[in-house]
């Protein structure tokens, strides 16, 4: 899962496989699935930039 995360495009093409049986349009899963991976990297991202600072 972290190696994904670090991948916001590979996720979102396997985020939106579900996605399209769920919404019955794949346009809207690809957007849908866009949204969440980039998110869930800018996320992943703030997280370890924190964890890594020293107080």
């Amino acid at each position: 899962m972290k190696q994904l995360l670090r991948k916001p495009l590979a996720f979102a093409l396997l985020l939106s496989l579900p996605l399209w049986v769920v919404f019955n349009n794949y346009l809207v899963a690809i957007m849908v699935a866009l949204l969440v991976a980039f998110l869930l990297s800018m996320c992943y991202a703030l997280y370890i930039l924190k964890k890594r600072k020293p107080d």
